[in-house]
């Protein structure tokens, strides 16, 4: 058997530049160095890297993106982080609840992605 590690998670977007702001400024990522083109590369620490990019030329070209994924994020303290993006007006779906890792919560993006923030101890 083949054992993998997640290496690269690229979201679609229809809007580059839109989605950059989104990430960059509701979420508060930071974008990495480097990033080539047609896309958003964003900084981590540890784990697989997060991209925003138009699609590929095989890929679906309009929204929505993303139906039947979930991608979960770990954060420190799950209510202080959904109490700063009520305040930069991300469409949050839930509030934070407890679940199966710990307290979470979610969101959609601008292109229809849902993603959704766990609390977990460092």
């Amino acid at each position: 058997m083949t054992r993998t590690n997640l290496d690269f998670v690229a979201l679609h977007t229809a809007d580059l530049d839109a989605a950059r702001r989104f990430y960059t400024e509701v979420l508060g990522f930071d974008l990495a160095e480097s990033s080539p083109p047609r896309a958003a590369v964003f900084r981590h620490s540890g784990g697989a890297s997060l991209a925003v990019r138009l699609p590929q030329p095989h890929e679906a070209q309009q929204p929505p993106f993303g139906v039947g994924v979930s991608v979960w994020f770990g954060v420190p303290d799950a209510r202080a982080y959904h109490a700063q993006l009520t305040q930069r007006g991300a469409q949050l779906l839930t509030a934070p609840t407890p679940g199966p890792f710990g307290v979470m919560f979610s969101l959609q993006t601008l292109d229809g992605h849902a993603l959704t923030f766990h609390e977990v101890s460092r």
